[in-house]
């Protein structure tokens, strides 16, 4: 199959985390995979918090690195610290959680993609599907231009259909300032697949002018060296950063009921 003539074996929708993963995946296969992201600018973007890994997800980055995924490979080369949680307690509910360098996370990530020879990368809104004797062939993009595959991966995330909700005020978009992705979930309805929505929501962007430092501690990471992937730990250098976590009781604004977000907004 030749991408100069819009053919291919897989094209997969979206370029959040899950996209990255399915592309480089299929690539590693050796397919040939169209990968399409409404912006190129934001591939593998961490919009809100920069975390892989911790409680919930700890695991799963190691199962996605079991199945030769790259979520661990570009946390442990661009993460500003690495820890152990709940290193009190035993074994079972022990976690590792970095926190990434949003841009170099991103840099990162784009770079395997572009040096994979298996994926080409278009910046394209894909808005149908094409169906054929109840066989996905194909799809259209926003433009009209039709591109020909085997098989769809669908990692559209809050983008597909989207909207935005901002007090009692709402609109389509994807995230704050991005388009929402129109037309694709009209089609997966027309081949009888259903779509339902879920809320996401985002946290309070802080300005550090208004936080008061003498009221935190500094969270330092792991003295001993952790990784999220398996051929890391012999090459990686510990790094040393600090997080604030507060420390006393501050008088907070807070965007929704959650512990999670009591952080340093004076008031």
């Amino acid at each position: 199959m030749s991408y100069l003539n819009n053919e291919y074996d897989i094209i997969v929708v979206g370029a959040g985390h899950a996209g990255c993963e399915a592309a480089i995946a299929c690539a590693k296969l050796g397919a040939k995979v169209l990968f399409a992201t409404l912006n190129i600018d934001n591939i593998a973007l961490m919009p809100c918090n920069p975390a892989v890994g911790g409680p919930a997800k700890s695991t799963l980055v190691r199962e996605i690195d079991a199945l030769g995924g790259v979520m661990g490979e570009v946390t442990d080369a661009t993460y500003i610290q690495m820890k152990v949680l709940n290193s009190s307690k035993g074994p079972a509910v022990r976690a590792l959680r970095a926190q990434s360098d949003k841009k170099e996370y991103m840099i990162f990530m784009r770079n395997i993609i572009e040096s994979n020879e298996n994926i080409h990368l278009r910046q394209a809104c894909i808005s149908e599907i094409i169906v054929k004797d109840g066989r996905i062939i194909g799809a259209i993009d926003e433009f009209g231009i039709e591109y020909r595959c085997r098989a769809i991966v669908l990692t559209t995330g809050t983008s597909l259909n989207g909207r935005i909700f901002v007090g009692l005020t709402d609109y389509p978009a994807g995230r704050l300032g991005e388009a929402p992705a129109l037309g694709l979930s009209e089609s997966l309805n027309k081949h009888g697949i259903i779509t339902k929505k879920l809320k996401t929501g985002t946290p309070p962007r802080v300005d550090s002018r208004t936080i008061d430092y003498s009221k935190m501690i500094i969270q330092p990471g792991m003295k001993k060296l952790h990784t999220s992937h398996s051929d890391q730990i012999d090459r990686l250098e510990n790094k040393f950063h600090a997080i604030l976590q507060e420390q006393t009781n501050l008088r907070t604004k807070l965007s929704r009921q959650t512990s999670i977000n009591l952080r340093c907004i004076k008031v």
